[in-house]
């Protein structure tokens, strides 16, 4: 009996080691998901593109050359300002897919 028990604790022992490892795998990816993710937004009429990072930090802004001389301070501003705003709320989005599909199946909420 006792060989028999050893042998389930064993088994036991090992399927847990084996999801430890499956989680442990998830998460360093989803660390160097986060790590290198970048998330750009486009205005409407494309004079305007933001990148974010994944701490919502601007990283890259693109200005159409055109729109620089022909419009005023105020509506360019307002512009990057919503784009960069659209930028952020797509890392948000982008973090919590990566989240959810990094999650173990056995977890609820």
């Amino acid at each position: 009996m006792t060989g028999t028990t050893d042998h389930s604790l064993r088994n036991d022992l090992e399927d847990v080691y084996g999801q430890y490892e499956e989680m442990r795998s998830g998460v360093d990816e989803l660390q160097r998901s986060l790590a290198t993710m970048q998330v750009s937004a486009e205005s409407e009429d494309g004079i305007v593109r933001a990148t974010v990072d994944a701490d919502g930090r601007l990283v890259d802004l693109r200005l159409d050359q055109q729109a620089c001389r022909e419009w005023n301070v105020e509506t360019l501003a307002r512009l990057i300002v919503e784009t960069v705003q659209h930028a952020s709320a797509g890392k948000s989005r982008e973090i919590e897919s990566l989240v959810t599909n990094h999650r173990s199946p056995d977890s609820e909420d």
